[in-house]
């Protein structure tokens, strides 16, 4: 078996053959790249050697390289691979892993796109398109681990007349390994109600053992028309067996965003999240405000304020997560 040096030595050499590959065949190579400088400016925390209200650091939060080829008018193949930050104090390297690795087959069922291997669930797809800041933060589900925006398995994914659906079969356990006999069954349905507004309903359930499964479903309204893009999504995740006593743990979360072009190459944008937990009775508010300012089409400086805080908390109680961020984006 390989050590770690030998391991990281054959995934350079891997990505160095996918380049050349990308060079030489009718195939594209795309990445893109986000991160932050950012200072805590609050936080509530007991690490006496690193005080989080002193934390500052330049960080990639993510790194994605990307090759896209068609093989032939009917089938394609995407391979991305992902890196990212391990976070302040761990000292460690950023490494990358697989996202994305699929055959697409187009109108290969039922006139919609089959997707065979790693690909993207509909769980946030829609979501992240619509809040648009992936960069500054993940979606409201995406950020609480309410789902993982890959999964290892078989997808459908299509359009009828005004209806889009996603429909998928995976394993449940994102980009690691299975490690029980269940599956997950994802299911999403979309329509542009009226010219600019496009709705979604969603839900999941995934088998696990001992009858611990989970159900999720959730709904978003999105808008994009006259230069504001914008919505609100709301979702509930019930935990079977996983509160006090063996009883179903309930999750919701309401998510409310928008963003306002100020000038041709500056836009304002505006979050607020507020995700509750029944069995630990608790409710958590998240507040992020911005600007973006667009360098050229790819290259954007997104500075903003992010608020983290327990809802209607005490005078006592824990203080808010504040950080000031000056986010840097670029694709290419």
């Amino acid at each position: 078996m390989p050590n770690r040096t030998g391991s990281k030595a054959l995934l350079l050499a891997l990505l160095v053959s996918t380049a050349t590959a990308a060079a030489g065949a009718d195939g594209k190579l795309k990445g893109i790249m986000f991160g932050d400088y950012y200072a805590v400016l609050s936080a509530d925390d007991d690490d006496v050697e690193r005080p989080p209200e002193k934390r500052n650091a330049f960080q990639f939060r993510r790194i994605y390289l990307t090759y896209d080829r068609s093989i032939d008018d009917t089938f394609s193949t995407r391979y991305r691979l992902e890196a990212k930050d391990a976070g302040f104090g761990s000292g460690s390297n950023m490494e990358p892993f697989v996202k994305h690795a699929y055959l697409k087959w187009k109108k290969g069922l039922v006139g919609a796109d089959l997707y065979l291997g790693l690909s993207g669930t509909p769980t946030f797809l829609i979501a992240d398109k619509s809040w648009g800041y992936r960069p500054v933060e993940k979606t409201m589900l995406d950020l609480n681990k309410i789902g993982s925006s890959s999964d290892l398995g078989v997808a459908l994914k299509g359009k009828s007349g005004k209806l889009g659906y996603h429909l998928m079969v995976g394993n449940g356990q994102g980009k690691k390994s299975e490690e029980d006999n269940g599956k997950m069954l994802y299911g999403s349905l979309s329509m542009e109600a009226v010219a600019g507004i496009t709705v979604e309903g969603y839900a999941d359930f995934n088998m696990l053992p001992a009858d611990k499964n989970q159900l999720t479903i959730k709904g978003l309204v999105a808008v994009n028309k006259e230069g504001f893009r914008g919505g609100i999504e709301g979702f509930s995740r019930t935990n079977r067996g996983k509160g006090a006593a063996g009883a179903d743990e309930t999750i919701t979360g309401l998510s409310l965003f928008g963003t306002l072009p100020l000038s041709d190459s500056l836009k304002g944008f505006g979050r607020l999240d507020k995700v509750s937990n029944d069995a630990t009775d608790t409710s958590d508010l998240l507040v992020i405000a911005g600007l973006d300012h667009s360098l050229s089409e790819n290259i954007h400086l997104i500075p903003n304020l992010y608020i983290q805080m327990g809802c209607c908390d005490m005078p006592d109680g824990p203080d808010p997560n504040i950080q000031a961020r000056l986010t840097f984006f670029y694709k290419y």
